[in-house]
């Protein structure tokens, strides 16, 4: 009979990718996406990934999804805040 389980804080540090991952690796053994949303709950509590998100991620696996990381979308990218540009502001100012 499963009891309450204490989760410490350090273990509630999952990346986007570990999730994923965690999800792959559920639907591999057959688990269906309430179930792998319920256990990542009760690991994660409020960190968990929606269910939406779960089953898009158990459906994108069948599909052959095998990439876990971020596909490229457009729009600003992820870089805009990154030393390079923090550079070239920087140099921009103190030109003024």
């Amino acid at each position: 009979m499963a009891g309450i389980i204490e989760i410490s804080p350090a273990h509630q540090n999952f990346s986007r990718y570990d999730i994923r991952v965690i999800i792959k690796f559920s639907v591999i053994l057959g688990k269906d996406a309430s179930c792998i949303h319920k256990d990542l709950l009760t690991v994660l509590g409020e960190n968990a990934p929606s269910i939406q998100t779960v089953r898009r991620w158990v459906k994108a696996v069948p599909e052959g999804r095998d990439d876990m990381e971020d596909e490229p979308r457009p729009g600003r990218p992820v870089t805009a805040c990154g030393d390079a540009n923090i550079s070239k502001v920087l140099v921009s100012l103190s030109h003024e």
